[in-house]
């Protein structure tokens, strides 16, 4: 717990910064926009206060659309993610898991933590898209933003991890 009060404001901080000033200038396609942004709900620890998860990830939503032009369409997304997490991490985990447990390929074992990167981030992406969009009247766009969005994310944070976790 005391780890959280440094790590979580630290990575805050430097994940906000990297998002805005360096991966929402690189939208391949037009339409696949890398969020990295996710890895700050996907690795929250298991015994953290969903009420904790939900305001800090709104607060990150929020910040995020300031800078992106997005108003309120982040901060909505990351809520539902905040919400989806506790419960998806639940599927990949054993219920004798420690309380401290904080989900990575090195914990949750390579399998489980992409299958969990792609539920998480996939979610993510329908509930962004749709609330950017506002309409699936043009739905190929929709689906190749969903699409590229969530294959450019996946890739980006499974890299991400595979650089931190590193045997």
């Amino acid at each position: 717990m005391n780890n959280d009060v440094i790590r979580i404001p630290l990575l805050f901080i430097a994940i906000c910064a990297i998002q805005v000033f360096v991966l929402n200038h690189c939208l391949l396609f037009g339409c696949a926009l890398p969020m990295f942004y996710l890895w700050f709900v996907l690795t929250m620890r298991k015994g953290m206060p969903r009420w904790l998860i939900l305001m800090l990830s709104f607060a990150m939503g929020l910040t995020l659309d300031m800078f992106s032009n997005t108003p309120g369409v982040t901060a909505a997304a990351m809520t539902a993610a905040a919400m989806a997490q506790p419960y998806l991490l639940e599927l990949f985990i054993s219920r004798e898991s420690d309380e401290a447990f904080i989900p990575s390929s090195e914990t949750l074992g390579t399998r489980s933590f992409v299958n969990y990167t792609i539920v998480l981030v996939t979610a993510y992406c329908l509930v962004f898209y749709t609330l950017e969009m506002l309409t699936l009247a043009n739905g190929w766009k929709w689906l190749s933003c969903v699409a590229g969005s969530t294959v450019f994310t996946v890739v980006l944070l499974l890299a991400i991890d595979r650089l931190t976790h590193r045997k």
